[in-house]
Parts: structure tokens; C-alpha cells; sequence
């Protein structure tokens, strides 16, 4: 079982486009309502949720490989699938960048831990999402596809690289 954590650059990018997003969010808002200071407290307390947020997802997402599958585990969310429920690889924007991703049937996947804002655990978050589920693999490794990560997906599922 092994387990791969964020890179340095994707967590420097990560932190870069979320940042500048969420400065850019709240300077609008003070920008639009200039002298109304209890939302202007709301904002700041609002921006630092964001900032911890932002930090947790950097310190904490990784993905674990085993025999029997792979778990991704992101803030607020762990789920694990067999290998033989990924579909595909596919590319989707992530962070404004090209990521490669695992495709996963959503009926698939096994939730071991899904909990919301204040800690409220719900049943299954992605069915009022779209079918399938991503794993996004290039954020773990430079070149997933040559690395440990990729030779490891290539030993437990290898129609994908074909």
C-alpha cells in the first residue's frame, strides 16, 4: 500500500490560484459595499474559513494504491473503488490547469467519509452530482505516467494504456 501526496508545484499552484480568487472575491464585495462593516467582518471571517480551507486541502489530499483499489482522500471527503470500476483516464480543468483524472462510475465508489460544514455527515454526496467521479493523478506526481504512481495503475489496471 502506498500512498502519494500532492506535489510541491501543484501545491505552490493550488495555493496561488486560490488565493487570488479568493482575494479577488472579497475585494469585489468591499468594493461593492464599502461602509457596511458587519459585512465587512462577515467577509474577513468568510476569507479566513477560505484560507484554512485552502491549507487543509494542500496539507491533507492524497491518494492511496493497494492491491484491492484506490482511496482518494481530500478534505471532507474519503472514498475508495476496485480497480476494476475505473473506466478510464481522462483530462478535466482542475485549478485552471489540465489535470489527468480517473473515470468513476458513481455507483462504484464506497464513501467512508463524506462530512460538511459543521461536521454533518450525509449519506452520499455525489448523487446530486454528475454519473461519474474523478481522481485527478497529475497533481501527484510530475509525470504520473512514468513514475511509481503510473507503473503501479499500470500493474492493477492495464487496459487503460492502451
Amino acid at each position: 500500500m502506498n500512498s502519494y501526496y500532492l506535489t510541491l508545484r501543484s501545491k505552490y499552484i493550488y495555493f496561488v490560484v486560490s488565493l487570488l480568487t479568493l482575494i479577488a472575491m472579497i475585494g469585489l464585495f468591499f468594493y461593492i459595499f464599502p461602509n457596511i462593516l458587519c459585512f465587512q467582518v462577515y467577509l474577513i471571517g468568510l476569507g479566513l474559513f477560505g484560507l484554512y480551507n485552502l491549507l487543509q486541502t494542500i496539507r491533507n489530499e492524497h491518494i492511496v494504491i493497494s492491491e484491492k483499489g484506490i482511496e482518494y482522500y481530500a478534505p471532507g471527503v474519503i472514498f475508495e473503488t476496485d480497480w476494476k470500476s475505473i473506466e478510464k483516464i481522462s483530462i478535466h480543468w482542475r485549478y485552471g490547469f489540465r489535470h489527468e483524472c480517473l473515470l468513476i462510475d458513481n455507483s462504484q465508489i464506497r464513501m467512508k467519509k463524506w462530512s460538511f460544514f459543521l461536521g454533518r455527515n450525509l449519506s452520499m454526496p455525489f448523487e446530486f452530482f454528475s454519473r461519474k467521479t474523478l481522481i485527478p493523478l497529475s497533481g501527484f506526481s510530475e509525470n504520473w505516467r512514468d513514475s511509481e504512481l503510473g507503473q503501479q495503475i499500470k500493474e492493477y489496471v492495464p487496459h487503460l494504456f492502451m
